[in-house]
């Protein structure tokens, strides 16, 4: 009974966060290195991403939730704008976001970036 319990557990685990595309098999992510060859194809779409967090820019130091980070699926990194803070360096997310093709700072092009919808982390 307790085995079926776990198997139970596991399943709605996956199913809850396995839509993010962290920790399930079979959870289709999308590779970063396939949206920063092809940017125009994924612009403005949802995507889901998972990886790594390597660097975090927060300029509000937390005050205002609005900060940056760069993703490491392996394949390639890129950095997320979100609203909602930013996880520590070092954390696994997945993630749902829309792509920005063309993102602007200033007068400098950055290329793509994604807006964080939705993030998971482990």
């Amino acid at each position: 009974m307790k085995s079926a319990r776990a198997v139970l557990a596991a399943l709605l685990l996956c199913t809850v966060v396995g839509g993010l595309g962290v920790g399930c098999k079979g959870t289709k992510t999308d590779r970063i290195s396939r949206l920063l060859a092809d940017p125009v194809a994924f612009a403005s779409k949802d995507v889901t991403v998972a990886g790594r967090v390597t660097k975090v820019w927060d300029p509000s130091l937390g005050f205002l939730n609005i900060a940056a980070y760069q993703v490491d699926d392996g394949s390639g990194r890129i950095w997320v704008l979100s609203r909602n803070g930013a996880p520590s360096e070092g954390r696994e997310v997945g993630l749902k976001a829309r792509v920005r093709r063309d993102f602007k700072l200033g007068n400098e092009v950055l290329g793509a970036v994604l807006n964080e919808v939705e993030r998971r982390e482990r």
